[in-house]
């Protein structure tokens, strides 16, 4: 255990005075060397009395440690200062602690037991004698039991891969000359040597007919020995010589007949005039046989069909077969009979005899000429298109459509037989004073501008207020308004007039248009003038007038007139009334 310091700090100023440190109360256990420095003494505290105090403690200190020899001086005096060996189980030697050579693993192994190992053990020894006798009993049994002919086979090995036998012994052994696979040879559904017996009849009578053969090849090869009966080889067969078949038949049952002859000889038997046909058969299955052939009855090759077996020797075809080839060349070629050339020429001479070489011009609608041969019209495919949905006669259609514009003219003439008829088909002189003429027509009175009318502009008969006027001195003594100013002013006016706009007229076919497409159109251009003073046109088809905005535009930077109908049907006439600045 540590001595506790005692420090100026724990005493404080003054804290140890004389009669504190009388009866050895401070004992040198209570302090370190040093712990109480002089400073911290009481004023009171001699050197003789300290000296005597500090003897005391140390008397007191060498009795404490004697004390402390005496509490451990036990069993546990061997382990106060030094570790045991680590993991070992702890016994007494001598009395002390100690560790011994067993470890904690081994000591574990005494988990769970659950009675006095000794006794545990003793009766183990006892069970272990009758166990011994036990076994005694089964190795003599177990021994009595492979006494037989396994016997030599319990403890090792045969030769591996060798056929098994019964030795001398009639024990289990290997057959060291026979393998497990030489034994394999010997699987037989028989008795061996029966079939060996047998085996040897065969052979010699195999002998005997290999004898008879080779006397035959020999004869064969001599000249002097002919098959007989049929022969099957059942290998290749390689002549070195000429092959002659004197048979009827000769069948090849081969996939594929190569041979090196250029020219194949056919009825090589043949004398005298010929009668029958000569060809090439081809097996069609259920459909018949195809057949080429030289026909004797024609004098001709044929390719055909029938059904005549390839035993017949004329052929009677069930139809002609078809010949795909490429180029033909031949003196002349028939044709159902007749000469191919001729045939062709005849089916030309007709109508097509103009077109079967030389093409038509293009886009037109064909005709019959003069001479009944196909000609082309002047009318092209687009002009022939219009008829497409014409249902009846177009000439009828066209005289009920020339008599019903008939009663549409006369009806539209009898809607503008009044006063409007004169400005129906032509404008008027622009900017001019209205007037009924002599015949109750509208016109445009000549002498009189629309600017000059706006003049007349009153709040009460003008010639009352003249009258009212013209009676003062004034007005009798004004210069300006004398006979002879307003005759002059008269004559300006007249002058002016004479100045008016002038009105051009433009006409044209509606096929043609001008400019880019034929729904394009001009007004007239006068001489030396600007058509696009003036943004005042007047537009007719056919005397129809047309609406500015609806069925045309008008642009009067360029004169040009568009319509909105991308092109104007032919036959039509176009007609533009424009006013232009006097030139």
């Amino acid at each position: 255990m540590a001595l506790t310091r005692i420090t100026s700090t724990v005493l404080g100023s003054n804290a140890v005075t004389t009669d504190k440190m009388a009866n050895g109360s401070l004992t040198a256990r209570l302090y370190g060397v040093a712990s109480i420095p002089a400073s911290a003494l009481d004023a009171t505290a001699s050197a003789t009395s300290l000296v005597a105090n500090i003897n005391t403690v140390s008397a007191n200190v060498a009795g404490v440690e004697i004390r402390r020899i005496n509490n451990i001086a036990g069993a546990v005096s061997t382990i106060t200062t030094a570790d045991l060996t680590a993991d070992r189980v702890l016994v007494s030697t001598g009395g002390k602690v100690a560790a011994s050579g067993i470890t904690t693993t081994i000591l574990g192994y005494l988990g769970g037991t659950t009675g006095t190992i000794q006794t545990q053990f003793d009766s183990l020894s006892s069970n272990g004698a009758s166990i011994v006798a036990n076994v005694t009993s089964v190795e003599a049994r177990r021994v009595a039991n492979i006494a037989g002919a396994i016997s030599t086979v319990v403890t090792s090995d045969l030769t591996a891969s060798r056929a098994l036998v019964s030795d001398g012994s009639g024990k289990i052994a290997a057959l060291a000359s026979v393998t497990s696979t030489e034994l394999g040879y010997v699987d037989a559904t028989s008795s061996i040597q029966t079939q060996l017996t047998a085996g040897v009849t065969n052979t010699n009578s195999v002998k005997a007919n290999v004898d008879a053969a080779e006397a035959n090849i020999a004869g064969i090869i001599a000249g002097t020995k002919n098959f007989t009966g049929q022969v099957t080889m059942g290998d290749d067969l390689v002549i070195q010589g000429n092959l002659v078949v004197n048979g009827d038949t000769t069948t090849s049952n081969t996939i594929n007949a190569v041979i090196q002859d250029r020219f194949l000889m056919l009825a090589n038997s043949v004398t005298g005039t010929p009668s029958a046909d000569v060809g090439i058969f081809m097996n069609r299955g259920a459909s018949g046989n195809a057949a080429i052939y030289y026909d004797e009855s024609t004098k001709s090759f044929t390719l055909s069909e029938t059904r005549d077996p390839d035993s017949n020797v004329v052929i009677s075809p069930t139809g002609a077969a078809n010949l795909i080839t490429g180029q033909i060349t031949a003196t002349s070629v028939k044709y159902n009979g007749a000469d191919l050339n001729t045939a062709i020429t005849d089916n030309r001479s007709g109508a097509v005899s103009t077109v079967y070489k030389d093409d038509l011009t293009a886009s037109r609608a064909i005709v019959s000429d003069g001479s009944g041969k196909i000609a082309v019209s002047d009318v092209t495919s687009t002009e022939l298109g219009y008829l497409d949905g014409v249902s009846s006669s177009v000439q009828t259609q066209l005289t009920a459509g020339v008599t019903e514009t008939t009663a549409l003219e006369a009806r539209r003439v009898a809607n503008i037989a009044g006063a409007v008829s004169t400005i129906t088909t032509g404008n008027l002189t622009a900017s001019r004073a209205l007037v009924s003429d002599a015949s109750g027509k509208v016109a445009a009175l000549a002498s009189v501008t629309s600017t000059e009318l706006g003049y007349l502009d009153a709040t009460s008969s003008i010639q009352t207020q003249l009258d009212s006027k013209g009676g003062t001195a004034d007005f009798q003594s004004n210069d300006f308004i004398t006979y002879t100013q307003l005759n002059a002013n008269i004559n300006v006016v007249s002058g002016n007039v004479a100045l008016g706009l002038k009105q051009l007229i433009n006409v044209s076919p509606s096929a043609d248009g001008e400019g880019a497409g034929n729904n394009n159109f001009f007004v007239a251009t006068p001489a030396g003038g600007n058509p696009t003073a003036i943004d005042n046109v007047t537009v007719t088809i056919d005397g129809v007038t047309q609406a500015k905005t609806n069925d045309y535009l008008y642009d009067k930077n360029t004169g040009k007139v568009t319509f909105k109908d991308a092109s104007i049907p032919s036959g039509l006439t176009v007609q533009i009334v424009s006013l232009n600045p006097p030139t």
